[in-house]
């Protein structure tokens, strides 16, 4: 049976602190809107209290988590045992948004990444750090998990990004990160929505990124109904 807490105890921590995966989910406020779910990896989650956290927030091909917090701030970090006792938490709370240049974030960063991320090729995967104040915790079984194996953290978008100059992570910022795919706005730096470029460069990055499915999808019709044809005669 799951249990429910108001703020993280130091067992919590303490186990927190040894997965290597989390997920974040939130959602826009109107009803038909696309809730998001994001798997994290690196050491992106600091916990700084029973009830407050910090999540590093690195470049992407979209800004769903970001432009839901920036019009309503709920957020739901979830974890769960791969190895070891079955566990699995889920902690429900409110995000704020910090990006660099910002007091908060230049401190929070200063603090708490910066040994990690502040060699200027590894920084450029950095988009943001989310403050995040914890209202309930909750915890299940997690019997129905798997155990798996980590192996190590995928150095991939961290390598592509490293050796990109300011201009070509501004145009992919505003290509990708402008809206959400329910239109609602990031507020990025160096996004603007009300633009008629920006639109048209939202509109181009999830032409791009949708067209490869349904293209994939009509030709896997295409070939079905070959079979089929073939099937029959």
């Amino acid at each position: 049976m799951g249990a429910f807490r108001e703020a993280l105890t130091d067992a919590d921590r303490e186990w927190i602190s040894k997965q290597k995966v989390y997920f974040v989910s939130t959602a826009p406020l109107d009803a038909n809107g696309h809730v998001n779910l994001s798997p994290k990896g690196y050491d992106g989650m600091h916990i700084l209290s029973s009830t407050r956290l910090l999540l590093l927030d690195g470049r992407g091909s979209g800004c769903e988590t970001i432009a839901h917090l920036r019009e309503n701030k709920r957020i739901t970090i979830m974890l769960c045992a791969f190895e070891g006792s079955p566990r699995i938490m889920r902690l429900f709370g409110t995000g704020t948004v910090y990006e660099p240049g910002s007091p908060e974030f230049d401190s929070l960063f200063e603090q708490h990444y910066s040994a990690e991320w502040k060699d200027p090729g590894r920084f450029n995967f950095v988009r943001s750090i989310i403050d995040v104040k914890l209202h309930l915790v909750g915890q299940s079984c997690g019997f129905a998990v798997p155990f798996m194996d980590f192996k190590a953290d995928r150095p991939t978008l961290v390598d592509y990004v490293k050796n990109k100059s300011a201009d070509s992570l501004m145009s992919s910022r505003r290509r990708d990160n402008t809206l959400s795919l329910d239109g609602i706005p990031s507020f990025l730096n160096g996004t603007d929505p009300s633009t008629a470029a920006a639109r048209k460069s939202t509109l181009a990055g999830l032409a791009d990124r949708i067209l490869p499915w349904v293209g994939g999808a009509a030709l896997g019709a295409a070939i079905a109904l070959a079979a089929t044809k073939a099937a029959l005669k």
